[in-house]
């Protein structure tokens, strides 16, 4: 099966990939360039920290509406024209960005930056979907988190570096330059992917669908119209497809698991800059610097992920073939239980990162010497991201034909508990302190546990429902 998945030569599959890593990377660019520049933002701007924090769950709720709507189209009308005019978008608001001092062009502009990069995500994840087979699947969703997880490593140290040395505008005047060259790129190179346009490749999709730039485009099949009568007719778009997909129990237990343990992460982003800041008397490169750990662990965990993910389908699939050897049936061809592959390598990560997370709370409460947090923060980034790229691969492996709309269902969930988070963060932290703060939410992602053990054991029941 993985040899007639797709007509796009391996090089082709890397190529576009690598294009699309990139286009992805405007998402965590945009979030955590801007967070080591909050107290500089606040001084300038003539606002208070908790008020620019408000810009940060402006940003989240935008992220995780914008690609609810997008995605959707995408998953029906294709990849291409949606990720030329997202990233038109979010290049324009950056412009904006670069040369606005008002509070309340910031929040629009905050909102509009989200609605441009949030959509690249879950399109990106769609073109994976489109173009890589199930048995190796994981590995590239790893390597796709991976260029995510450096954007996250590196965001914060570029957002450092432009706050103290040009001032925080210079942060979306790189953000314009870097992503107007992605823009050109994608525009020239990247042709079609959607399976329900164009197939494993061979058939060739409308005039918008075609670079300029053949190079990662497969050659056309001889019978090419043969194969697009037989592709499934198209849908109509559902923009409130990603929403209905929250109806579906497996879709459930793992978005509360993904979406509560990525509050954690996204908390702490938000609130190490303000701690270093007054308990540490950290500059703002400084700040930016502390977060390499972080980054460096999403980046880490993501690649080590990918392979675990790839090994655990082969050992899933043998079980399976093992099993219905001795009841003397056919061996399978792909895994049955993709759940079963997916999930059996969460409970040592799980348990990690909540541990992190507790520690990390009590050591900056404690001032403990600050290789302490940065070491917990470290695994916080790792851990976190080894639970999000299993979740979001398993989703795409149920919703294969609606990649992008599950991966933007997961978007949504994950940005709607991250900005409530966002907003009460520095509250709860002014009303119990940082250590029981990371304790509480510790808590409350332990509570999800059982949800995974149940999509583990009742997944496949709950999936060949539908």
């Amino acid at each position: 099966p993985e040899a007639t998945y797709s007509a796009f030569s391996k090089a082709q599959r890397l190529g576009i990939i690598i294009i699309v890593c990139l286009i992805g990377l405007a998402s965590p660019f945009a979030s955590v360039t801007y967070t080591p520049a909050i107290p500089t933002i606040a001084r300038d701007v003539g606002v208070t920290v908790s008020q620019i924090n408000l810009t940060v769950t402006t940003y989240l709720v935008a992220q995780a509406i914008a690609p609810t709507i997008w995605a959707s189209i995408g998953d029906i009308h294709g990849r291409r024209p949606l990720y030329i005019a997202t990233l038109a978008v979010f290049i324009g608001s950056c412009v904006g960005m670069s040369v606005t001092d008002s509070y309340a062009a910031l929040m629009v502009l905050r909102a509009m930056q989200a609605a441009g990069s949030a959509p690249n995500v879950a399109l990106g994840s769609g073109v994976i979907g489109d173009v890589v087979h199930v048995s190796r699947r994981g590995g590239f969703m790893g390597f796709y988190m991976g260029l995510g997880g450096m954007g996250t490593a590196f965001g914060p140290i570029l957002g450092g570096l432009f706050a103290e040395y040009t001032g925080w505008h210079g942060i979306f005047v790189f953000l314009t330059a870097f992503f107007a060259l992605c823009w050109i790129g994608y525009a020239l190179l990247v042709p079609e992917t959607l399976r329900g346009i164009v197939g494993d490749g061979r058939v060739p999709p409308p005039w918008y669908g075609r670079p300029p730039v053949k190079l990662l485009t497969p050659p056309a099949a001889p019978n090419a119209e043969e194969l697009r009568a037989a592709l499934p007719p198209k849908k109509k778009v559902d923009l409130l497809g990603p929403v209905k997909m929250l109806k579906e129990v497996d879709v459930v237990c793992c978005l509360l698991f993904a979406g509560l343990h990525f509050v954690t992460w996204q908390v702490s982003m938000v609130a190490i800059a303000t701690i270093l800041a007054d308990r540490y008397g950290l500059s703002e490169l400084d700040i930016g610097l502390a977060f390499i750990s972080n980054g460096a662990g999403s980046f880490v965990a993501s690649l080590v992920m990918g392979k675990v993910m790839n090994r655990d389908y082969k050992v899933q699939l043998c079980k399976e073939a093992a099993a219905k050897a001795e009841r003397g049936e056919e061996a399978p061809q792909e895994v049955e239980m993709i759940e079963r592959a997916r999930i059996r390598s969460l409970i040592a990560p799980t348990a990690g990162l909540n541990a992190s997370v507790i520690a990390f709370g009590w050591t900056l409460q404690y001032r403990v010497h600050l290789a302490a947090p940065i070491i917990f923060h470290f695994f916080i980034g790792g851990l976190n991201m080894a639970l999000l790229s299993t979740t979001s691969t398993l989703m795409v492996d149920l919703f294969i034909t609606r990649a992008s709309s599950v991966t933007a269902s997961i978007n949504l969930v994950r940005c709607c508990f991250a900005a409530v988070g966002t907003a009460v963060v520095q509250p709860m932290i002014d009303a119990m302190d940082v250590g029981w703060t990371f304790t509480t939410l510790s808590f409350i992602c332990m509570l999800s546990c059982p949800l995974m053990l149940a999509e583990y054991v009742y997944g496949h029941r709950w999936r060949r429902k539908r």
